[in-house]
């Protein structure tokens, strides 16, 4: 009887030692899989930085390049006899009301990506749908745009998104629609500048320029089918899921809002050499949108450059000298640039910290490595022994049965 005791217990034990083992070796594989998950990440996240980066100095080399290589002379005539702190005064209102732009675009894009991914997205880390994860990938392609040829933004984009959580068909829906409502908007935008440009008799153009914009209003489906078309056009897959319409309508909206931005900061240029305020407003707003709106199509020029400084002079020749429509469209380009360079260093390095914190608050919350909290066996429970408790336990059994 006691030898039947004693074998049992041994056998139990052997059994119970042989889990314990197995547990150990599951756990010791899940820890080198996550070891590698996060190396890997870590690599990534380098790579990025890295890829950023190199986009960043070398959208501030463009810059240095096209100052140096223009000719400021005429620049120089144009402020004759004006005082250089009110001309100081108005770059530097310009440079805000770009910044205004960009947070505008920035918010438009945020709403896209968020409506496009909620369903598959996630929301932690930084990434997804989250403002910072959206807030990384407008940054970076705001560098990307600098790089001839339109398809690597996006597929750069696409690649953060994935990073992140987004499927790429979802990221690639976002960049597509939020293009389509940006060339329809700026369309729209462009046609303010019609009486300026056309004359007075042409008056009727602002009031087209609303039809658009009520259009896409009432029947915001029209976006989803454009979208399709412009895919067609590009020779791009179709968009993987149609938007409700009130995203599309605050989109439209948005979007509006930054096309009037851009268009004002070209204003305050205008009028820094004594351009006429009430003909030139509406002007400089359809100019900046129709100039931008061909950049676009320029894919073989990084950011349109040349092809919207031409539509700029021309629509500005009409309220300026010539030479000072140049200058004004030269100095916009830089404006523009430098806008770009300042938002988008600024907001990413607050996104980084961002994202810091967030994966910091998530690793305290999980217990990993680095939370200040050691890390417990997947098949453990809270007031479990040690195994090497368990493990003890049983040889005390076994030494009382064969006692």
């Amino acid at each position: 009887m006691i030898q039947s005791k004693g074998a049992g217990s041994m056998k139990r034990a052997d059994t119970q030692e042989k889990q314990e083992n197995q547990e150990k070796q599951e756990n010791q594989e899940a820890q080198e899989a996550q070891d590698v998950q996060e190396a890997g990440s870590r690599s990534g996240g380098l790579l990025r930085r890295a890829l950023t980066a190199v986009l960043f100095l070398g959208m501030a080399a463009a810059v240095v390049w096209f100052v140096r290589g223009q000719d400021w002379s005429v620049l120089a005539t144009s402020m004759r006899g004006r005082s250089p702190e009110s001309f100081a005064m108005w770059i530097g209102l310009a440079l805000l009301a770009n910044v205004a732009a960009l947070l505008a675009s920035l918010l438009a894009w945020w709403s896209m990506l968020s409506a496009a991914s909620a369903d598959v997205a996630p929301r932690t880390d930084g990434g997804g749908l989250t403002a910072v994860g959206a807030a990384r990938i407008f940054f970076v392609g705001q560098f990307a745009k600098y790089v001839p040829g339109k398809v690597f933004g996006l597929v750069l984009s696409v690649r953060m998104g994935q990073a992140m959580g987004v499927p790429p068909a979802r990221t690639a829906t976002a960049w597509l629609l939020t293009l389509v409502i940006g060339l329809l908007t700026a369309a729209a935008a462009g046609m303010v500048a019609g009486p300026q440009v056309l004359g007075g008799s042409q008056l009727w153009l602002v009031s087209a320029s609303l039809v658009p914009l009520v259009a896409l209003l009432l029947r915001p489906r029209l976006v989803n089918d454009a979208a399709t078309w412009v895919a067609r056009l590009r020779k791009r897959p179709p968009p993987a899921v149609a938007l409700p319409g009130r995203v599309i309508r605050r989109n439209v909206l948005v979007q509006a809002v930054s096309w009037l931005f851009g268009g004002l900061h070209l204003w305050c240029l205008a009028m820094a050499l004594g351009a006429p305020a009430a003909r030139a407003l509406p002007l400089c707003v359809g100019a900046f949108a129709l100039g931008a709106t061909a950049g676009v199509f320029a894919f073989f020029t990084p950011d349109g450059l040349g092809v919207r400084e031409v539509i700029l002079v021309s629509a500005l020749g009409t309220v300026l000298p010539l030479p000072a429509a140049a200058a004004v469209a030269v100095v916009s380009r830089l404006v523009v640039a430098v806008s770009e360079l300042v938002t988008g260093g600024v907001g990413l390095a607050v996104t980084e910290v961002l994202r810091r914190r967030a994966s910091a608050r998530a690793a305290h919350a999980s217990g990993r490595p680095g939370s200040g909290d050691k890390v417990r066996p997947s098949g453990a429970r809270l007031g479990s022994p040690p195994p090497h408790r368990t493990s003890s336990t049983a040889e005390k059994m076994i030494r009382r049965s064969n006692g």
